[in-house]
């Protein structure tokens, strides 16, 4: 019988029209026990949040998981512990996840967790999001990284024409929204969508923010 967090887990995934199989638990209780081992050593979660990985983190990971289209390849800027990456990657196989750290010993324990876990089509990129060459993606995901305005024009050079930057942010954005709207402009980005969603048991209010990377600037009133 699973526990009341874990079972929370499997309900959310239900929500979002997701049935969470045996194989894909094992792999979520795994990492969470990588994430426990290894955050003795290294800075991966804060105290306060050791005990509601689950029910914030690995829930308020997959929050985003409809958002983002089949077989798609993804990018996780900033990913730290490999959230939102990770979680989303054990419920969506076909997605191929490129994790971006810049910080060498978190990019150790992202390896292995990958190699643990035995996630294919999924890489560790032990760099800045800036220095990435030759690389380019559908998707990429900002969780609680910093400000919209400063993000874009990093992802404008990474992503396909009409590729997507999901941001997760809190309730309170319009602000920060409103300040970012002559960057995503010049960068030619067009906001797609704004989803509110309240997370179960820890009841946080996130926001998804979605912008969409236009092909030229004629596109912009689309």
């Amino acid at each position: 019988m699973l526990s009341t967090q874990w079972s929370v887990l499997s309900e959310w995934c239900k929500k979002l029209d997701i049935n969470l199989v045996k194989e894909q638990l094992t792999k979520f209780q795994t990492y969470h026990q990588l994430l426990l081992d290894w955050n003795r050593r290294i800075n991966l979660i804060s105290r306060k949040d050791i005990n509601r990985i689950i029910s914030y983190h690995f829930i308020d990971s997959i929050s985003a998981i409809n958002e983002i289209s089949e077989h798609s390849i993804v990018a996780d800027l900033g990913t730290g512990a490999g959230l939102p990456g990770i979680p989303i990657k054990i419920l969506r196989p076909d997605l191929k996840l490129y994790l971006v750290e810049s910080i060498k010993k978190k990019a150790l324990f992202l390896n292995e967790v990958l190699r643990t876990l035995q996630l294919n089509d999924a890489w560790v990129l032990n760099q800045r999001a800036e220095t990435i060459k030759n690389l380019k993606f559908d998707f990429i995901l900002a969780r609680l990284l910093g400000k919209i305005s400063e993000i874009l024009p990093i992802a404008a050079n990474l992503l396909f024409n009409q590729g997507k930057i999901i941001f997760y942010k809190v309730e309170s954005s319009e602000s920060e929204i409103l300040q970012a709207t002559h960057i995503a402009e010049k960068h030619k980005f067009i906001l797609d969508k704004i989803k509110d969603t309240v997370l179960p048991t820890t009841k946080i209010k996130r926001r998804l923010v979605i912008y969409r990377k236009l092909k030229n600037s004629k596109n912009m009133m689309e």
